[in-house]
C-alpha cells in the first residue's frame, strides 16, 4: 500500500519584519505582544496542516488553553486578522477555515521537493495553472471526498519527457551520451544569423532581453512619473546620489504588482499617494524607489489622510532652526510704589499745566 502524501511542513518561513505586515498593523496595535503571539500560534497551526486550519468552537478553546489566553482575545485576534485580509474572509465565512492566498503560495514553495500536492478545491485561492510553471510537481485539485477533480502538471516537465524516476532518466542520458560522437573541442554549433537593429545572440542561446514595458504602457508611465517626484525631491535634499542608478523596468513591475497583485486599482490614489510622500518630513528619506512605495503603500494612505500631517515645503530642509540674533535680557522692573508715584505726577501735569495743583 501506497504511503499517503505528507501535508504538513516541518518548518515554515518567517520574515524578520513580518510583524510590520499592513494586514497586522490593527490586530497588533489593538492586543500587543499577545496579540503577536496569537498569531504565530496559529501561523504553526495552519503550516502543520500544510496551508490551512479548521477555525470553529473546538480549535477556538484548544488554541486559547495552549497560549494560556482568554477565549476572547483569541477570537478578537482572529476577527481582527480576517477583518484586515490576513485571513481569507470569503473562505472563513463559507468553511470556517483560516487560509489566504499567501499561505497557500508559501506551503507550494516551501514543499517544492514533493512529487505532488493536492489542494482542496472550494479553499483554492491561488491559480493552479500558472503556479505550476514554478514548481516540479503536480498540483491536484480535490473535493470534499478526496476525489481528484482536476490536476495541473509543469508544462516543461511534459515536454521534456520527465517521468519521476531520476534513476531511469540518468542511465538513459548515458546509453546516449555513448552513442553519440564526441565533438571536437575546436567546434563550435552554427550561430544564427545577425539580425540588424538587434544584438548578437549567444551560441547558448542567451541574449539581451527586450524590455517588458514599453514607453507606451501605464505601469512604465507610473514608473517614470514617480521616479521625476523622487529625483527633485532628492535634488532638493542634496541626496540623488541615492536615486541615480535606477531600472525603469524594476520600477514598472513593481508598479504593476501593486495594482494586480496588491489589488491597489485606484490609480488616482496612488497618484496623490506619489505627489504626497515626496513632501513628507519622515517618508521623503524612506521611500525612494517603486519597490519600497508598494512595500509601504498602506502605511503611506494611513499617513496622508491623518489630518495633523503637515508636508514638507519642495526644496526645504526639516533641521531645527537656529536663532542668530540672541533674545534680549530681561530689563529689571519697577516697583509699584514707583509707578504711583509716576502716575500721580502725570495726573497732576494734566489738571495743572505744568504739574500744579488746582
Amino acid at each position: 500500500m501506497a504511503r499517503p502524501l505528507k501535508e504538513s511542513l516541518d518548518y515554515f518561513p518567517l520574515d524578520i519584519d513580518f510583524d510590520q505586515d499592513d494586514k497586522l498593523v490593527v490586530p497588533i496595535a489593538k492586543y500587543g505582544m499577545q496579540g503577536l503571539g496569537i498569531i504565530v500560534k496559529l501561523m504553526m497551526n495552519i503550516y502543520r496542516n500544510g496551508y490551512f486550519y479548521p477555525w470553529e468552537e473546538r480549535e477556538q478553546y484548544a488554541l486559547a488553553s495552549k497560549v494560556n489566553v482568554d477565549i476572547n482575545s483569541v477570537t478578537g485576534v482572529v476577527n481582527e486578522c480576517i477583518k484586515w485580509g490576513f485571513f481569507n474572509q470569503k473562505v472563513y465565512e463559507s468553511h470556517k477555515v483560516l487560509t489566504s492566498r499567501g499561505f497557500q503560495k508559501r506551503y507550494l514553495e516551501a514543499a517544492k521537493r514533493r512529487k505532488s500536492l493536492a489542494l482542496r478545491e472550494e479553499w483554492v485561492l491561488i491559480d493552479p495553472a500558472a503556479e505550476c510553471k514554478n514548481v516540479v510537481f503536480s498540483i491536484s485539485i480535490v473535493n470534499a471526498d478526496g476525489n481528484v477533480v482536476n490536476e495541473y502538471i509543469n508544462p516543461d516537465k511534459c515536454n521534456s519527457g520527465y517521468t519521476g524516476n531520476t534513476q531511469s532518466k540518468v542511465k538513459e542520458s548515458k546509453v546516449k551520451e555513448s552513442k553519440e560522437p564526441k565533438r571536437l573541442k575546436d567546434s563550435s554549433p552554427e550561430q544564427p544569423p545577425a539580425v540588424p537593429g538587434k544584438p548578437p545572440v549567444s551560441p547558448s542561446g542567451k541574449g539581451n532581453k527586450p524590455d517588458k514595458y514599453g514607453p507606451d504602457n501605464t505601469y512604465y508611465k507610473m514608473a517614470v512619473y514617480f521616479k521625476g517626484k523622487v529625483d527633485e525631491m532628492a535634488k532638493g535634499e542634496g541626496i540623488e546620489h541615492l536615486t541615480a542608478r535606477s531600472n525603469m523596468q524594476t520600477w514598472a513591475d513593481d508598479f504593476r504588482k501593486l495594482v494586480e497583485l496588491d489589488k491597489q486599482s485606484d490609480t488616482r490614489l496612488i497618484q496623490d499617494v506619489m505627489d504626497w510622500v515626496v513632501k513628507d518630513n519622515f517618508w521623503c528619506r524612506n521611500v525612494l524607489s517603486a519597490e519600497s512605495f508598494r512595500k509601504q503603500f498602506g502605511k503611506l494612505v494611513l499617513a496622508m489622510r491623518k489630518p495633523d500631517r503637515q508636508p514638507r515645503p519642495a526644496g526645504r530642509s526639516d533641521k531645527q532652526s537656529i536663532d542668530i540674533v540672541k533674545p534680549q535680557e530681561d530689563v529689571e522692573g519697577v516697583s509699584q510704589a514707583e509707578v504711583d508715584e509716576l502716575m500721580q505726577l502725570a495726573e497732576r501735569m494734566q489738571a495743572g499745566k505744568g504739574g500744579r495743583q488746582n
